[in-house]
């Protein structure tokens, strides 16, 4: 396994734990609290800006100083700022802590990328392999901290901040040794497997790629999102204890992680966007349909599972032909990716809000994904053929 994965794909899995962990705990207080489907997405809006402030500036400096450096000294602050968490108890609290959080997360995420997808160019790793690894170690993650998370803010929510705070300061003092032993190498063993040439992108007509992928995945992002914010809400109003609704919500993660897997074994999509545009559109159209079954436990597992995978498809595609660059600028494509995250976690609970707020069902939901995924195909139209001449 170590020949597969090392201690930073470790970082991408155990920090996404502890993310997934303090999201679902801030929107399963909101639900608590009684806050309305627009104030629960206003918080996450409000912490995307901070998520996407810091990730299109800070979330590039690795370029610069070093990521190692970078990541160490974030980590060492996000230990302290975890601190805020033993003293919620109102709506203000968890509104500021959103905010913190997502400073942190939007300087981490782009300064994990940059620093794993350079340094294994150096090792003469596949690129395709590299953002694989990667997507697999933080989309495990997120399962475990989605599925845990509305749990212990319910029953032990001092156990979500101390493992944060034990995590930071931990990570922090690994990384610092790896920096002082290896600067910003990221040396092996490595297997021979990683390093074998996989299907390539068309390198010409790549930021042609990079618009349109990205577009679908901002706009498939937000079906996800708004689910992840908002279920928590929606599926307690239908009688299911707080503390375990965790167990359903997990179902996105589930599916993204899944999807990661499928996309990584099969590689007939890699600059060949009509067979893409086919994958999508199968996957985009049997979450529509799900989103008008009636509402039972096992409905909302499949909805949130199947808005994993509308995730997943194109944040693959996305990740995929923005760190396949050849301009040395990982960092940046990075902090471009990242961006358009925190973008897709604050603008998705807020036009679902909106949506839910005006029919509180399911349905409303569905209505909101089957004009996204339109705008999706539409585009996808557009640059098939702008591709073709």
């Amino acid at each position: 396994m170590k020949k597969y994965f090392h201690s930073f794909n470790f970082y991408a899995f155990s920090f996404s734990v502890l993310l997934y962990l303090l999201s679902s705990s801030i929107n399963v207080k909101g639900a608590e609290w009684g806050l309305s489907y627009i104030e629960i997405g206003l918080i996450n809006f409000g912490g995307s800006i901070f998520y996407v402030s810091m990730a299109s500036t800070l979330g590039r400096i690795g370029d610069k100083i070093g990521f190692k450096k970078s990541l160490s000294i974030g980590m060492i602050a996000m230990a302290v700022f975890l601190n805020l968490g033993f003293f919620w108890g109102g709506v203000m609290d968890i509104t500021l802590f959103a905010f913190g959080m997502n400073l942190f997360f939007g300087f981490f995420f782009p300064s994990l990328e940059g620093l794993i997808s350079k340094g294994e160019r150096r090792e003469g790793i596949d690129p395709l392999t590299t953002v694989i690894r990667f997507v697999l170690s933080w989309s495990a993650g997120n399962i475990v901290g989605m599925a845990l998370g509305p749990y212990l803010i319910q029953k032990m929510p001092k156990v979500v901040f101390m493992f944060g705070i034990l995590l930071s300061l931990m990570s922090s003092v690994m990384i610092f040794r790896s920096r002082k032993k290896w600067g910003e190498s990221l040396p092996g063993p490595y297997s021979e497997k990683l390093k074998k040439p996989m299907p390539q992108a068309d390198l010409p007509k790549i930021k042609e790629y990079r618009r349109s992928y990205r577009l679908a995945f901002l706009l498939a992002g937000i079906i996800y999102t708004s689910g992840m914010a908002l279920f928590p809400k929606l599926i307690s109003a239908s009688g299911l204890p707080l503390e375990n609704i965790g167990f359903l919500t997990v179902g996105a993660n589930v599916g993204v992680f899944l999807s990661f897997i499928f996309m990584s074994r099969f590689k007939f999509w890699i600059g060949n966007p009509g067979k893409a545009l086919i994958l999508m559109m199968v996957i985009f159209s049997t979450a529509v349909l799900s989103f008008f079954m009636p509402q039972t436990a096992p409905v909302f597992f499949a909805v949130t599972f199947l808005c994993g995978t509308t995730y997943a498809v194109p944040y693959i595609f996305a990740i995929f032909y923005g760190l396949n660059s050849q301009e040395n600028d990982h960092g940046k494509q990075g902090g471009v990716h990242e961006s358009m995250v925190g973008i897709i976690f604050g603008v998705g609970p807020l036009i679902g809000g909106y949506f839910l707020q005006v029919w509180p069902d399911l349905k409303s939901v569905g209505v909101m994904t089957l004009i996204l995924i339109s705008v999706i195909f539409i585009n996808q139209i557009r640059f098939i053929r702008k591709v073709k001449r």
